[in-house]
């Protein structure tokens, strides 16, 4: 017993050393094995891991040690059946180890099989993921534990920050019918439970600087059943400016602008929409329910003179100005599909 009680002492007294050559060993292995050549290995992983549902294509795949161990990606395609081909020049990825360490009893749950586990582990464990050239812009998204509902569920806090996206790429990855130019930024934190049990909540803030529309044709409703077309000319604003909250399943707009005294269109709205997600097929969609919002506009002469159609809906509201018109009123209605219904108002 002797001998066993000596050589763990041994053990025990050259910790430093064992300790050093452990990181070194693994320094020398992340350093030096090439993870570059793992390219096919994580499309053909992902591709089964995921049933063929989502499939990745990079140039270049590395691990990095500094200032956290995370594995990161060059010239990357991402493809799924549900939306277009995604496109970024990096992508980089770094779970939050702590996170990761402390529910560490959980995730051996759930990798045995316990469906109650595998539940808790997407509100309790962390991931920072870094995206460049994506749309031209750059993403974050970071994913945190985060406070309980009312109800007393776990749920995940979602940030995402967005900036200077092009709007003609998402105008073209979405397959928008109206084009679009502008650079765009977004600053978001939802909380979320699993499986959409309850409704998210959190605040979004949005902006859009030289917003653009090229000239084109818009369908204009005249009543329920029909439409007018109408050619808009290309139309500039200096910015738009979205921010509000969603709670209780409403998203509540605090602030909106759009362009500014110079530009030939500009005003305010705000007010709420009942917004809920639905998730299928893993899939999120908005259903919009009642909206009730108070608007200003301010339009030049020039362009009341092209578009005048446009605003055919707030014409009770129409005031006249020394340089256009002014319009001042509350739109509200049960959906987005019939005709809402406009009063004139007098104060925003």
């Amino acid at each position: 017993m002797k001998y066993v009680t000596g050589a763990f002492s041994w053990l025990w007294s050259k910790r430093g050393f064992f300790a050093i050559t452990l990181v070194s060993a693994l320094m020398f292995f992340a350093l030096f094995f090439p993870f570059s050549d793992m390219s096919d290995a994580v499309t053909t992983a992902v591709s089964r891991a995921t049933g063929d549902q989502l499939y990745i294509q990079l140039d270049k795949f590395d691990l990095n040690l500094l200032p956290a161990p995370a594995v990161s990606a060059e010239n990357v395609t991402i493809e799924t059946p549900a939306l277009p081909t995604i496109e970024a020049k990096w992508i980089k990825v770094r779970p939050t180890w702590l996170n990761l360490i402390l529910n560490a009893w959980t995730v051996q749950k759930a990798a045995s099989g316990d469906a109650e586990a595998a539940g808790k582990l997407g509100t309790r464990l962390g991931l920072n993921v870094a995206i460049e050239g994506i749309m031209g812009g750059d993403v974050g998204l970071y994913l945190r534990p985060g406070t309980k509902s009312e109800q007393g569920l776990e749920r995940s806090k979602v940030s995402l920050a967005v900036e200077s996206l092009n709007l003609s790429d998402v105008q073209k990855w979405m397959d928008l019918p109206m084009k679009m130019e502008g650079k765009l930024d977004l600053d978001s934190t939802v909380m979320f439970a699993p499986g959409l049990t309850e409704q998210p909540e959190g605040e979004i803030e949005l902006k859009v600087n030289k917003f653009k529309l090229p000239a084109s044709t818009l369908q204009i409703p005249v009543d329920e059943t029909n439409s007018m077309p109408v050619n808009v000319p290309s139309l500039t604003l200096a910015n738009l400016t979205l921010r509000g909250r969603l709670v209780g399943g409403q998203f509540i707009i605090e602030e909106g602008q759009f362009g500014k005294a110079q530009d030939p269109l500009s005003g305010r709205i705000k007010g709420t929409i009942a917004m809920t997600l639905d998730q299928r097929g893993g899939q999120l969609y908005p259903n919009f329910g009642r909206f009730d919002l108070r608007v200003e506009l301010n339009t030049t002469k020039l362009l009341e003179s092209q578009i005048g159609f446009a605003f055919i809906l707030f014409r009770n509201a129409k005031r006249p100005t020394a340089t256009g018109s002014y319009y001042l009123f509350q739109a509200s209605g049960s959906g987005f599909q019939g005709m809402p219904s406009i009063t004139q108002i007098n104060t925003f």
